[in-house]
């Protein structure tokens, strides 16, 4: 009789056993899940702090930076190694926008006025503010739908060199403009967009990943030929630093033959431009004529086009810790030493 007591206890010791083994499993997931919650959120809100600080860092270099001329060898154009902070590694990088096309250009816009971020966007985190929607060229200012020509043919000879078919602009001007019209045999209007689920922009870019929507602009051409590298969103004037411009950029604008620019550059001096440039800084616009042979006729007619110096400059910055990594990327607009916030995106 005792030892079936015994063999009752035992069996139910298991049985009580069986049951709380896989609770207490459970409870101790669910606790080291919420440690790992609580870790993730404290690295979070620590990283895009930080990521933030790296704005202001880079601010801070170019409210240092010399405003009269900018080159490869500015302080803020040096490559800026990752840097160990705190328990994490913050990387800055920062990209003159007036070395790119400004692919908005290409279209005259109805003119509104912007709302620029606060300059207290870079601590407080605030979200892209609006652009002028008018733009300006570095020749003329275009009324509502009219196309720079000039833009267009640089575009057009960008993409070429590129590999990339030249009849796309066709769809990026009916993506900007707000007219109906069908430009050339690669347009595309609403129609097209439509079928497709999804409407035409008639509107100036807010991205360059914006333009994978447009017919024609694909990820070859966008990303694997590069094409977005030489261009820009940013509201420039229209002229390119000579001085941090990619040679493809420099091969477009300079060496293309234009209404205004009969006798451009030829790639040997283009090539001999940027040779020049990896050894003397550019300082004023008319510098061109050191680098490249020729005639003042011709100097004249591209130096309308460049410029040494730029006004605005993305700022993408990465905090990663852990598991955890927090960008944010800022459009700046430097005038002398005032530096203000455009947009401002954190991702």
């Amino acid at each position: 009789m005792q030892s079936n007591e015994k063999g009752f206890i035992l069996v139910t010791i298991l049985l009580v056993i069986a049951v709380l083994f896989p609770l207490i499993l459970a409870f101790n997931s669910k606790v080291q899940l919420n440690l790992i919650q609580a870790d993730n959120f404290k690295n979070s809100v620590q990283a895009l702090r930080l990521a933030r600080s790296g704005v202001e860092a880079a601010m801070g270099l170019l409210k240092a930076s010399d405003p009269i001329y900018d080159s490869k060898n500015s302080k803020w154009a040096q490559p800026l190694p990752g840097l160990a902070v705190g328990d994490g590694i913050l990387a800055v990088q920062i990209a003159d926008e007036d070395g790119k096309i400004p692919i908005n250009n290409l279209v005259g816009f109805v003119q509104e006025s912007s709302v620029a971020a606060s300059p207290g966007a870079a601590t407080g985190g605030g979200q892209a503010a609006g652009q002028a929607a008018g733009q300006t060229t570095a020749t003329t200012q275009l009324a509502p739908n009219q196309v720079d020509q000039e833009l267009n043919t640089r575009l057009r000879s960008l993409i070429t060199r590129l590999g990339g078919k030249p009849e796309v602009v066709d769809a990026l001007i009916d993506w900007l403009d707000s007219d109906d019209t069908v430009t050339g045999e690669e347009g595309a209007e609403e129609d097209y967009y439509k079928a497709r689920g999804y409407h035409c922009k008639n509107g100036p870019l807010d991205s360059l990943d914006e333009l994978l929507l447009v017919r024609g602009f694909d990820n070859e051409l966008l990303n694997e030929r590069h094409l977005r590298d030489y261009l820009t969103i940013a509201p420039t004037d229209g002229k390119i630093n000579a001085n941090t411009a990619p040679v493809q950029v420099l091969y477009a604008v300079l060496g293309t033959k234009t209404a205004s620019v009969a006798v451009p550059l030829n790639d040997s001096d283009v090539q001999d431009l940027t040779r020049f440039r990896d050894t003397h800084d550019l300082k004023a616009v008319n510098d061109v004529a050191l680098a490249v042979k020729i005639s003042q006729a011709q100097l004249g007619t591209i130096t309308p086009l460049v410029k040494v110096n730029s006004a605005y400059f993305t700022v993408n910055s990465r905090y990663t810790i852990g598991r955890v990594t927090k960008n944010v990327e800022a459009l700046l607009k430097r005038a002398r030493t005032t530096v203000t916030t455009i947009s401002w995106r954190e991702f």
